[in-house]
């Protein structure tokens, strides 16, 4: 028998295939009541022009070369002077020359002497600037700083400049992926703008760096990820109508930490302790390299680290440091390392939240800081009670505050929406398009 649906009176017969599609119908309704996602919610507005934002891309720079994929100018920036133009591939060199930037065309020979800066630009739209082996969207400034010596600055609107960013940060992500690529996007978005102005000083907003985010500029743009950031074009999060401090890391090993404690700073509502956990199957970023983590050191290289890195906190070089003993006294709410005590010869010492990592460091090239504070210590001791091996077991990378960027590709790849994995990390913010 056909279904009938009845309605104003009226009464009609429905096509055989349209009973399982109002059944259908029926069973999302039931899941939307029964705590299926909440809707996708940004307000804002939808046009406006894009900012643009000036990324500090090399420092402390005695010479800079720079071509172009295509013709290019370069000018003295004050006076609006065209130095010369160059054709696709021709390099020019830039010297500091004094109080001064000695600018050599391709052929060699200098055209002169500016106080600059000196602004390198395309000549053809789409065309992109090649510095020291990479290339940047935008222009390019070449600015003296207060040393002598150059610094490099690339000014590319906010768009732009997150191609640049979010593979570099999260990776070249697929398609399955592709909110975790959204999440990042709003994320560094939303980072950069409200970090513009802070480094004025230094004749730029942001370092290309994990000072600030990681820019690689041109070569590490990828297709998934490009459509990641178009579709979220101009939204940033934002708490009480201010766009918030989108904190993130590579792995917060199962619970994230509060700034308040990482940082030791004023408590900020949204950066808050969070597990890193949804309904079953684990800690979102379990899948993590780093989710779980040894290290291991003898006394000899303990202290020689300890050496070095105590010196940069406490101003006093501990030429001949003599390992007593390493403990630790306090945890965080997420199980962080909150105070690690540290006593020599020459006394004791703490160290509190983030700065754990700073201080306890590894033994690989470079003696990197410690994956996080999230750790525990197991400590063998010689016939004099003194540390003899010190193993680290800990979770994670990174200083844990903010979004966990492990955990948003797993959340990802189980069907979460981009706004659903900051909300995770950041609580109670609101997302909006501001152009």
């Amino acid at each position: 028998m056909y279904p009938v649906i009845h309605g104003n009176c009226n009464r009609r017969f429905v096509h055989p295939y349209s009973y399982l599609f109002y059944n259908f119908v029926l069973v999302c309704l039931l899941l939307a009541a029964c705590g299926g996602p909440p809707p996708l919610k940004v307000t804002g507005r939808t046009s406006g022009e894009v900012p643009f934002i000036r990324v500090g891309i090399q420092m402390n720079q005695q010479a800079v070369y720079v071509a172009g994929t295509g013709p290019l100018q370069v000018i003295d920036r004050p006076t609006g002077t065209v130095v010369g133009e160059s054709g696709r591939a021709e390099v020019w060199q830039l010297d500091p020359a004094g109080a001064k930037i000695e600018a050599f065309a391709p052929d060699g020979v200098s055209r002169g002497r500016y106080t600059g800066p000196v602004l390198v630009r395309p000549v053809r739209t789409g065309s992109r600037i090649w510095v020291s082996g990479r290339e940047y969207r935008g222009l390019i400034e070449v600015r003296l700083d207060t040393k002598g010596t150059l610094t490099v600055v690339n000014e590319v609107d906010v768009e732009n400049y997150l191609r640049g960013v979010v593979p570099a940060e999260i990776g070249k992500l697929d398609e399955e992926k592709i909110d975790a690529a959204r999440a990042q996007a709003v994320a560094a978005r939303t980072y950069a703008l409200a970090h513009r102005g802070r480094r004025q000083s230094l004749g730029f907003d942001v370092f290309a760096s994990i000072e600030d985010q990681v820019y690689r500029g041109y070569g590490t743009e990828a297709p998934v990820v490009d459509r990641a950031i178009a579709e979220t074009r101009g939204i940033v999060a934002s708490y009480q109508g201010k766009m918030i401090e989108t904190y993130y890391s590579s792995t917060c090993g199962g619970h994230t930490e509060s700034i308040a404690e990482g940082w030791k700073t004023d408590p900020v509502p949204y950066l808050r302790n969070v597990k890193d956990k949804g309904r079953g199957r684990g800690d979102f970023c379990s899948a993590s390299p780093w989710y779980r983590w040894t290290e291991t050191w003898d006394r000899e290289a303990l202290e020689g680290i300890l050496t070095a890195s105590m010196a940069v906190f406490t101003g006093r070089k501990e030429e001949d440091l003599k390992l007593k003993d390493i403990r630790i006294r306090k945890r965080s709410k997420s199980g962080r390392v909150s105070v690690l005590e540290i006593r020599t010869a020459q006394g004791v010492t703490r160290f509190e939240g983030d700065k754990v990592r700073s201080v306890l460091r590894r033994t690989a090239e470079g003696t990197p800081p410690l994956r996080s504070t999230l750790f525990s210590l197991n400590i063998q001791r010689d016939w004099r009670g003194r540390p003899d091996i010190v193993v680290a077991k800990g979770s994670g990378y990174g200083h844990g505050i903010g979004m966990c960027q492990m955990g948003a590709i797993v959340m990802a790849s189980r069907g979460y929406r981009f706004d659903q994995i900051l909300r995770h990390y950041y609580r109670d913010i609101d997302l909006k398009r501001i152009y």
